[in-house]
């Protein structure tokens, strides 16, 4: 991570082979959604491949289980390229070294073939449960983040690309 100011980067994409990515599909599950994750010639990371409805199946997901300690911070930012589709942002925190079963999520619209950069506030993150949102759970301890990830699902069969050229926290 790289500070500046008031903002941190958490990635860039500029050495995926030392970052913690992993793809994880519904093939968890059963399903046969396919993703990847690879940097392209402009150093941005992609996220792409198919999600498929069958045999109960509907998402793809990349996440990192690079820690992050965000106290003091208040959303984090994404510069991204989409497709159109809606997808996820979330995050896992952990107790005493223990992560919690669920994550805090927030979902984002994105528009073909236009970059945007998106506002994901902390306080706007909802906790779900393989996809059912949680009551009486408490605010996410920022300190303690295990892992985030980009997850496309919401019966959204079909290819998708998801260009990201960073990933950055911010105070304000």
């Amino acid at each position: 991570m790289t500070k500046n100011s008031e903002q941190i980067v958490i990635t860039d994409f500029t050495n995926l082979a030392s970052q913690k990515w992993r793809v994880v599909n519904d093939g968890v599950m059963g399903g046969i959604s396919q993703s990847t994750l690879q940097i392209n010639t402009a150093g941005n990371g992609v996220f792409f491949g198919k999600v498929s409805l069958k045999n109960n199946g509907g998402f793809a997901s990349v996440k990192n289980l690079n820690p992050l300690n965000l106290s003091g911070y208040s959303e984090f930012w994404l510069r991204l390229l989409g497709d159109g589709s809606r997808y996820s942002f979330r995050f896992r925190t952990e107790n005493d070294g223990d992560p919690h079963y669920w994550v805090y999520e927030i979902r984002f619209e994105t528009e073909p073939d236009k970059w945007l950069e998106i506002s994901l506030p902390f306080t706007e993150f909802i906790p779900v449960y393989r996809g059912k949102a949680l009551a009486d759970i408490p605010p996410p301890d920022l300190s303690s983040i295990c892992e985030y990830a980009i997850l496309i699902s919401d019966k959204q069969e079909g290819p998708f690309r998801l260009e990201i050229d960073w990933i950055k926290a911010s105070a304000s």
